[in-house]
């Protein structure tokens, strides 16, 4: 009866292959594991380095629009719940020409970042267009 039952017994395995994503995310699991080699160190060290000189410019130039923004809110207040319609005008102009300012700040500040960051940033991705040419 044993033998009988050993015969009727079937192995059933099923096995699918990772799709595509699975295969990115797994490899992306992977590399955090491994040790860093040069050529990922530059990649994140330009990361690093152009993310510093965007981040300063971008929330300087976010608060000076939020500050701008409320000015002429208040001059909107002024003029819509107190009825001080000249000064209220004077009040929101004043606001609209912080909000003006918040881009050119923008730009001189992004600017001195790339002075800053610049020239580290061009050698960086010149060693590794030179990496990559010498690989092809």
């Amino acid at each position: 009866m044993d033998e009988n039952n050993k015969n009727n017994e079937k192995f059933d395995y099923s096995y699918s292959a990772p799709d595509s994503e699975e295969k990115r995310w797994i490899e992306s699991i992977r590399r955090q594991y491994l040790p860093q080699d040069e050529h990922d160190a530059k990649i994140a060290a330009i990361k690093a380095m152009h993310k510093k000189a965007k981040a300063l410019p971008k929330c300087v130039a976010v608060c000076i629009g939020i500050v701008g923004t409320l000015i002429m809110g208040a001059g909107m207040s002024m003029c819509l719940h107190w009825k001080q319609i000249v000064g209220g005008v004077i009040v929101g102009l004043f606001g609209m020409a912080v909000m003006i300012l918040a881009y050119p700040v923008y730009q001189f500040l992004f600017e001195r970042g790339k002075k800053k960051y610049g020239e580290s940033i061009v050698r960086l991705t010149d060693e590794l267009r030179e990496d990559c040419d010498k690989k092809d």
